[in-house]
């Protein structure tokens, strides 16, 4: 996103995944659109290049923390932390992990971990900061990166539908309640987008099946009636129109980025 109309000035913003992916994209269409943001990741080295990258686009303008997101102590502190220090006005619970196996594979650790990173950690997350909004009287956004698989299951994909199935119902009663306290909370559901996530994705699913893995690719832009995989670029415009004054009577819903995909 180039054209910067300053339609977050004076907002900050905290991004969970923020260090690479849709999260990334995010953070940095929030800095030209004029917030300031804090971004947080588990892994320092990735957080570190995001850092370096988003100074190039703001400097001085975007923070780096190292976050589990299922900690929920560890969440509570950095949460009381950035509320010492002026607070957020718009939360994205982004992070998230993909298990890319038949139902009737899946074990319970994984499933156990997918579920605990994907949707434990949106809850943590989005309420823990809710709390510190609604205490202090602060109105704001909190916008969940949920999936077309929160809304559709697919082959492969259990554990992860699940926890955006979820993350889709907890969305909108955290919007039911949260909503009348001027904070509006909603999910991006973004289809197939061009990430590492999706990449993954892609040769594992190629290895179950016994084909390569681009002539799945090509089979999946087949399908999109736009013609090619969004990438993350694409839907970050997404999250901004969620989180500003345009998106200022939206409540509850869960805004498809799919390129058509669903329909075609």
């Amino acid at each position: 996103m180039d054209v910067q109309n300053n339609l977050l000035s004076g907002k900050r913003a905290f991004v969970t995944g923020g260090a690479q992916g849709i999260g990334l994209a995010v953070a940095e269409a929030f800095l030209r659109q004029g917030a300031r943001v804090v971004i947080a990741d588990i892994d320092r080295r990735t957080l570190d290049a995001a850092q370096a990258h988003l100074d190039s686009v703001a400097p001085g303008q975007a923070e780096a923390v190292v976050l589990d997101v299922a900690d929920f102590d560890a969440t509570e502190r950095l949460a009381d932390t950035l509320f010492a220090d002026g607070g957020v006005d718009i939360v994205v619970p982004n992070a998230g992990i993909l298990a890319l196996k038949h139902g009737i594979d899946t074990d319970i650790a994984t499933w156990r971990k997918v579920l605990d990173v994907n949707l434990t950690g949106a809850f943590i997350t989005a309420t823990s900061f809710a709390r510190r909004m609604v205490s202090a009287g602060r109105t704001g956004r909190i916008i969940f990166t949920a999936s077309i698989f929160g809304l559709r299951g697919g082959r492969e994909n259990s554990a992860y539908s699940a926890s955006k199935f979820g993350m889709i119902g907890l969305m909108q009663c955290l919007a039911a309640e949260l909503a009348g306290k001027g904070i509006l909370v909603n999910c991006v559901c973004p289809g197939q987008i061009e990430s590492k996530m999706l990449h993954s994705l892609f040769d594992e699913r190629a290895d179950l099946q016994g084909v390569s893995a681009a002539t799945l690719y090509q089979a999946f832009e087949a399908k999109i009636p736009i013609g090619k995989l969004g990438t993350v670029e694409d839907v970050a415009g997404t999250y901004v129109y969620l989180a500003s004054d345009l998106g200022r009577y939206v409540a509850g819903q869960s805004l498809v980025t799919d390129g058509g995909w669903q329909v075609g």
